[in-house]
Order: C-alpha cells, then structure tokens, then sequence
C-alpha cells in the first residue's frame, strides 16, 4: 500500500512530490507506478527548487552521429527541443527491492523535435553539407529503462542514490526535414530531404547510442535530485 506525503502550502521539500510506498515486494510495482503517475504534473512542468527541469518541453543539448554503415554520415544536433514527452504511458514496472533496481517499459505516442544541425554526409554519389533548422517527429517510441541504485549512509540515516540507469530506445517509424540546404534552393532541398528520410534507418542507427545516452543522463539526473534529501526509510518504510 502507498500514501502520498502532506503538502505544505510552501516551501515544498523532496518529501512533498513522493508518493511513499511500503517497502513490500508483492505490492511495490503497482505502488511505484502510482508514484511516478503522482509526480507527473509536477515532472511536466519543472520543480525550480529542486533545480529539475520541464519535462515538457525538455532540451537535449546535443546529439551526434557518426558514420553509418551503409551511408558515411558526420552530423549534429544542438538546443534540440523534445515536445510531447509528457504524454508518457508506463507499460511495466518491476522493483527488485533486495538489489535496488527497477526495470520498465515506457511508451511515448509521438515526439516532436525542434533545434539546429550541422551535417556532412553523401547521398548516393551527391556530397551533402549543411547547417540550419532541423525539424524531427517520431511515432510510437518506446524506452526500456534499467535504474540501478544502492545506498549510502549521512550523518547517521541511509539514503538512496541511483548509481547507473540504461535507456534501450525503439522507435517504430520518423520523419525529419532540415530547412537551409542548397542555400535555401527549395527543389533541391525537397528533394534531399526526400532522400535522407529513405534513408533515416541507418540515420537512426548511428545516432541512437548518443541519443540513449544524453537522455540517460538527464533522467539519472532528475532521479537523484528528488531523492536527494529524504531518508530511505521515508521513501520506502519498512512493512
């Protein structure tokens, strides 16, 4: 069984935003999910004392990829902005309590994406180079999430620190336009784009790892930021 903590009309502490669930492996898959679905306006708009950002929309820094198998490919995206994220649904969640790691499965309807690229790569035989706006939207995304924790003991209580989380992610079919080739040429520029998206497999392919792995670092940075404060024993009480 779960109950959600008192809220204070101010000042808010980590405690506020966590659904505390009992420390009971028949009951804590179900619990956490409940928990995850309480904090989700709170994720979707940012929690400033917490120094956690909007999920919705939320900024990926920077995302490469580098040299596809089939299509030599050196290219980048800045500042992108992911909007629609916060339509998540939780598929599955399962809680190891004895080794403090949770596995799940989220799925993301649709994603769109909005930033800057720089690309360098070859079309057939057509050399392509490029800088400008890119504009990206993903169907039926769905991320495999392992989180890994263990937990460290301050000044005399233990706390909970997630230590490694892995983010395996699928998604079933994208579509991407970059504004600003051929010098704006409109015909050229279709055309390409046309092109690229035949080819966004093997896009996709070499960009995922880096794109795994800066999302990985923002949800591991979340996590413990939330839980940063508050005793294990409040998070998890025992049975």
């Amino acid at each position: 069984m779960c109950c959600k903590r008192a809220l204070g009309n101010k000042g808010k502490s980590e405690a506020d935003y966590i659904k505390v669930c009992k420390r009971d492996q028949n009951t804590i898959n179900e619990c956490i999910k409940n928990s995850i679905e309480n904090i989700r306006p709170n994720l979707i708009s940012g929690i400033p004392e917490l120094n956690v950002p909007s999920l919705e929309p939320f900024y990926i820094p920077e995302i490469i990829a580098v040299s596809g198998e089939l299509v030599p490919l050196k290219a980048s995206g800045k500042d992108v902005k992911v909007s629609g994220a916060g339509n998540f649904t939780i598929k599955n969640i399962d809680v190891d309590l004895e080794t403090l790691t949770i596995r799940g499965k989220v799925h993301f309807p649709r994603l769109h994406l909005d930033g800057r690229y720089n690309l360098d790569t070859q079309i057939l035989i057509v050399p392509l180079r490029g800088e400008g706006n890119l504009v990206a939207n993903a169907v039926k995304c769905d991320a495999d999430i392992l989180l890994k924790s263990k937990l460290i003991m301050q000044e005399g209580k233990e706390y909970i620190r997630f230590t490694s989380l892995n983010v395996d992610i699928a998604i079933k079919d994208y579509r991407i336009r970059l504004d600003g080739l051929f010098n704006g040429n409109k015909a050229l520029g279709d055309a390409t784009n046309e092109a690229i998206n035949q080819n966004r497999g093997e896009f996709l392919k070499t960009t995922q790892p880096y794109l795994e792995k800066t999302v990985a670092k923002i949800l591991l940075d979340t996590a413990n930021k939330i839980v940063a404060n508050i005793p294990f024993d409040e998070i998890l009480p025992k049975v």
